[in-house]
């Protein structure tokens, strides 16, 4: 049985617009995990990108390819970066609340 099949086509068209992005990708749905993938023709190997985490294939689609671009790598690491810092912060602050508050039950 078939695992995956490639959508050549939409009706917002979602996959032609992310050609214009780069025309090595293409859009995969992943029957087994009822999801869509991003790909692209020109990478060694293997040719996953990302999976898209939408139901259904619409523009978010364009937005998370854009963000997630080689190029913009950088901005996005450093945005992951951040976000990590501050759940670390908001979790070691936590800690310490829950550690004053026993504290002061004994």
């Amino acid at each position: 049985m078939k695992k995956s099949f490639e959508i050549y086509s939409d009706c917002l068209d979602i996959v032609k617009r992310l050609k214009e992005i780069d025309k090595d990708y293409f859009v995969v749905f992943n029957l087994e995990r009822k999801t869509f993938e991003l790909h692209n023709r020109a990478q060694e190997r293997d040719t996953f990108c990302l999976t898209l985490p939408y139901d259904t294939l619409d523009e978010r689609a364009i937005f998370l390819t854009k963000k997630t671009l080689s190029k913009k790598r950088d901005e996005l690491f450093k945005e992951i970066e951040e976000e990590n810092a501050k759940n670390l912060k908001s979790k070691c602050r936590q800690i310490l609340n829950d550690a004053e508050a026993r504290l002061y039950e004994s």
